[in-house]
C-alpha cells in the first residue's frame, strides 16, 4: 500500500535506510539532502518504507505544486528492490492526486516503458556515466582522439591543478562566468551555497580547480562523492580555461586518481550538444531518465504555468 506522508511525520531512520540502500547509489533524496535544497516536501511511502518517492513543493497563486529544487538531477523513486512498470504507474496515480500541477525528474530507467497518460508528458532526458571501476589505462583507452589531441597539448599552457580551494570559490567563478549568460536566480545561488555547505560538512565534496598563472583561476569543479558515484555537481570556467581546455585537464586529473577507486562518474547531463559531446569525448554512455508533467491548473493560471 502506498501512503501519502508529510516530511515531519516520516521515520527518517527507515527513510534514510530506504534511500540508501537504491541500487543506482544516488545521494539527492537523503532527507539532508532535501532538507538543504527545499524548505517542504511531501514524501509516498510503499509499505514500511519499502520505497519512498520525495516530492519537494512549493505554493503558488493559492496552489500548490511539485517541482525539482536546484541541486538536484534525478529524483523519483528510490526503492530497496526494483520496481515493476505496474508499481512505478501506481506511484504516479497516488502523486497526481495531491496536486495540479507538477515538473518532476524520476530516476534512471523509471517510466521509460509506460505509456503517458491524458494529460501527463514524460519525456527522455540525457545523462552520461562513466565506468571508473577498472584502471586509468582502460579509461583513456575510451577517450575520443579529438580529446586526446588535446589533452597533448596542455603542456603549452602551463596549467597548475589544486585540490585545497573551497568550493564556494568554484560556486564564484560559475556565477562570473556563467550565471549571466544563463540568468539565475539569486535563490539558485543561495541553495547551492546552502547545499555545498552540508556536502563539506559530511565530507561528500572533493574540490578541483585550475591556475593558469600566479592567482590566476581559470577553471574549477565540484565532485559529489556518495557510495562509489562521483558526480560532476558544479564547474566553472573562464574563455582562458576554455581555450587552454583547462576543464578537460582538470578531468583528466581526477580520472587519473579516482579510476579503480570509484564506480562511475556522472556528469549530470547535458542537454547541451557541445557538453554532451564533451562528456561523450571520454567515453561516458548516455543513461536516460525521465521527465514528467502535467498541468491541471485552471483557466487563466493554467497558460501561466505553461
Amino acid at each position: 500500500m502506498i501512503q501519502f506522508k508529510t516530511s515531519q511525520y516520516l521515520d527518517f531512520e527507515k527513510y534514510d535506510a530506504c534511500v540508501q540502500r537504491n541500487a543506482l547509489q544516488l545521494p539527492y533524496a537523503h532527507s539532508w539532502y532535501l532538507n538543504a535544497v527545499c524548505e517542504q516536501w511531501d514524501c509516498l511511502v510503499l509499505n514500511d518504507y519499502d520505497a519512498v518517492w520525495p516530492l519537494p513543493f512549493r505554493r503558488k497563486w493559492g496552489f500548490k505544486y511539485y517541482y525539482r529544487p536546484f541541486g538536484i538531477q534525478q529524483l523519483g523513486i528510490y526503492s530497496k528492490k526494483p520496481l515493476s512498470d505496474e508499481q512505478v504507474a501506481a506511484f504516479i496515480s497516488e502523486m497526481r492526486e495531491q496536486v495540479k500541477f507538477a515538473d518532476l525528474y524520476l530516476n534512471e530507467g523509471q517510466a521509460e516503458n509506460l505509456s503517458p497518460k491524458e494529460g501527463i508528458q514524460i519525456k527522455g532526458k540525457a545523462n552520461f556515466v562513466l565506468d571508473l571501476n577498472r584502471s586509468y589505462e582502460q579509461v583513456y583507452a575510451g577517450f575520443k582522439t579529438n580529446l586526446k589531441r588535446k589533452l597533448k597539448k596542455q603542456d603549452q599552457f602551463k596549467l597548475d591543478l589544486f585540490e585545497n580551494d573551497s568550493a564556494e570559490r568554484v560556486l564564484d567563478l560559475f556565477k562570473s562566468e556563467q550565471g549571466q549568460q544563463l540568468d539565475l536566480s539569486p535563490a539558485f545561488y543561495q541553495s547551492m551555497q546552502k547545499l555545498l555547505y552540508k556536502l563539506m560538512h559530511k565530507s561528500l565534496v572533493k574540490v578541483y580547480t585550475v591556475y593558469g598563472g600566479p592567482n590566476q583561476l581559470i577553471a574549477g569543479a565540484v565532485f559529489l562523492e556518495y557510495q562509489g558515484r562521483s558526480i560532476f555537481l558544479l564547474s566553472g570556467n573562464t574563455d582562458f580555461g576554455k581555450e587552454s581546455n583547462a576543464m578537460a585537464f582538470l578531468i583528466n586529473e581526477y580520472l587519473i586518481y579516482h579510476s579503480e577507486k570509484l564506480n562511475h562518474l556522472d556528469f549530470e547531463g547535458s542537454e547541451n550538444p557541445g557538453l554532451a559531446r564533451f562528456y561523450q569525448s571520454f567515453g561516458a554512455e548516455l543513461r536516460p531518465y525521465s521527465h514528467l508533467k502535467y498541468n491541471r491548473l485552471p483557466w487563466p493560471l493554467s497558460l501561466l504555468k505553461e
